[in-house]
């Protein structure tokens, strides 16, 4: 009985160390203002930055940090123009669990903190008016 009881203990750790830190996707949209939008396709369609946010395009890079350390790299999807606004997309994957508050920062545009809760739901940023 005893060796069946440290069988099923040992099994059970060896699951745990398999199974690794729980981790999550990092969810949300930048959104630029009329004023820093070139617009592709009338009534919609792709867009990006200009007129001092040229930075805020397809591609951009958007990192995500926890007590001053990358933990995920992400960038923008396509934008897509919607009322006067240019959104774009993005998802960073893999981010651990664990930390109370973690950075967002698009481009070189400043980090805004959020919690895993607000990243797994998608935050929403946006610059311009």
């Amino acid at each position: 009985m005893k060796n069946v009881l440290i069988l099923a203990t040992v099994a059970a750790l060896a699951l745990t160390a398999c199974s690794g830190p729980k981790t999550f996707d990092a969810k949300g949209t930048m959104t630029i203002g009329p004023k820093g939008v070139t617009q592709y396709a009338p009534g919609g369609g792709e867009c990006k930055g200009t007129s001092g946010y040229d930075d805020i395009s397809a591609g951009a890079q958007v990192v995500v940090t926890a007590d001053g350390k990358t933990v995920g790299v992400g960038e923008l999807g396509e934008g897509k123009y919607k009322d006067g606004w240019c959104e774009f997309p993005f998802t960073v994957s893999g981010i651990k669990e664990g930390n109370e508050f973690y950075g967002v920062e698009v481009s070189h545009r400043g980090k805004i903190e959020y919690t895993s809760d607000d990243l797994k739901s998608g935050v929403k940023l946006s610059l311009g008016s």
